[in-house]
């Protein structure tokens, strides 16, 4: 087998002939996460009443999360049923300003094919994923060498966990009564 070399058209010195590849290599990758970034997933139906704080989109991740950090389980509501993440929407209303900003870019930064292709391989936005893939998104971000993907996660699924058993339907499948109540003397 012979190697092929390439050189330069002539009149051309070779670091520039370089340089142009390199330029036209880099912006036909920008080019290619430019569609990549593109990419949505499938839409979801909206909760009833207006939303809060997410757009259409990212309520759609919203929901995609709850279900893989609240999964279905015998004898417990499903988000679904509580509409947790449009009361994570809510909850999300009654916050700062700069800390619903914060969430939003997180939820987009979960959705983007780019950001999926950058830390797992993956093509797709994470509402397109199947559940095992999401989950392993799920994984990467917890375990992730970053502050800022472990920090996320964490912000994410203590928001939809207290989403999710905040709600009174949950507390009989965890053995809790409610609160106690306390009669004024």
């Amino acid at each position: 087998m012979r190697s092929v070399m390439y050189l330069p058209p002539s009149g051309q010195k070779r670091r520039g002939f370089l340089k142009k590849g390199l330029l036209g290599g880099a912006l036909l990758a920008l080019g290619g996460a430019g569609a990549l970034s593109l990419r949505k997933g499938p839409p979801r139906d909206l909760p009833r009443g207006d939303l809060k704080v997410l757009d259409a989109q990212e309520y759609a991740v919203m929901v995609a999360l709850a279900a893989r950090i609240c999964p279905d389980r015998p004898g417990f509501p499903t988000v679904e049923e509580l509409g947790t993440a449009a009361v994570a929407d809510a909850v999300l209303q009654k916050t700062d300003p700069s800390v619903q900003a914060e969430a939003k870019q997180l939820l987009r930064l979960f959705e983007n094919a780019v950001t999926n292709a950058l830390f797992g391989g993956r093509m797709r936005p994470f509402t397109a994923l199947l559940p095992p893939a999401q989950d392993e998104v799920l994984r990467e971000w917890r375990d992730s060498r970053l502050a800022l993907r472990r920090t996320g996660y964490q912000a994410l699924r203590g928001l939809l966990l207290a989403a999710y058993y905040g709600d009174s339907r949950t507390w009989a499948a965890v053995g809790y009564s409610g609160p106690v109540e306390v009669k004024a003397p």
